[in-house]
C-alpha cells in the first residue's frame, strides 16, 4: 500500500474526525464507540487505527479540530464596522448548525474529565476571546467612546460579553429542539447595538 503524503494523511485524520463529531453530536460522546464512527467514516477499521490509536486520541483531535474552527469564525470575513453587534452577529450566524452546536456543548461537557481537553478548551477560548478583543478595540478607540471610558478596558468588558454570549447561544442551540435560533440571534444583537 502506498505511503500517504503528509497532506493527504491530515485530510483523512480530518474526515474521520468529522465523522467522529457527527456521531458525537447524535449519540453523545460516552455513547458513540469506535465502530460507530468506522462506520459513519466509510473507512476499515484497520485504516481509523491507523490514524487514531483510541477513540480518547480521536477525540481529543476533533475537539481541536472543532474549536479551531470557531476560533476561525473571528477572522473569517469580519464586517468592515467592527462593533460589538456587528462582530456578534457575524459570530452567531456560523453557530445556529445545531449539530456543531451540539459537538461542541459535547467537547465541553468532557473537559472536567479530561486534563488534555481541558487544555485545549482554555487555549481555543482564551485565542477567542483575543481575537474579539482585537476587533473590537479599534472602535473602542473612537474618540467619542475613549473620553468616557478606558479603550482597553471597555475591549476586555466587551469581549468578555461577546464570547460569553457566544457560548450561550451554542448551549441553547444545542439543548432548545424549539430554539427559533435566528429570532434568539436578532434579540442578542439589538442588545448589544445599545452598548
Amino acid at each position: 500500500m502506498p505511503k500517504l503524503s503528509e497532506g493527504s494523511r491530515q485530510r483523512r485524520r480530518e474526515s474521520i474526525a468529522a465523522a467522529a463529531m457527527r456521531c458525537f453530536a447524535r449519540q453523545g460522546v460516552t455513547s458513540t464507540s469506535m465502530a460507530d464512527i468506522i462506520r459513519e467514516a466509510g473507512s476499515s477499521a484497520g485504516s481509523v487505527y491507523s490514524h487514531f490509536s483510541s477513540k480518547a486520541e480521536l477525540l481529543r483531535f476533533a475537539a481541536s479540530m472543532a474549536l479551531s474552527e470557531l476560533v476561525a469564525t473571528v477572522s473569517d470575513e469580519l464586517p468592515a464596522e467592527r462593533t460589538p453587534a456587528s462582530v456578534l452577529a457575524h459570530l452567531l450566524r456560523s453557530r445556529s448548525d445545531k449539530a456543531h452546536a451540539q459537538t461542541l456543548l459535547q467537547i465541553w461537557a468532557d473537559v472536567p474529565r479530561d486534563a488534555e481537553i481541558e487544555e485545549i478548551a482554555r487555549d481555543s477560548v482564551i485565542e477567542f476571546r483575543t481575537l474579539v478583543r482585537s476587533a473590537l478595540l479599534p472602535w473602542c478607540q473612537a474618540p467619542a467612546r475613549a473620553r468616557t471610558r478606558n479603550p482597553d478596558t471597555a475591549a476586555d468588558e466587551i469581549s468578555d460579553a461577546v464570547v460569553t454570549a457566544v457560548q450561550g447561544f451554542v448551549v441553547r442551540v444545542s439543548i432548545d429542539r424549539d430554539l427559533d435560533s435566528e429570532l434568539v440571534a436578532s434579540r442578542l444583537v439589538a442588545f448589544f447595538e445599545k452598548v
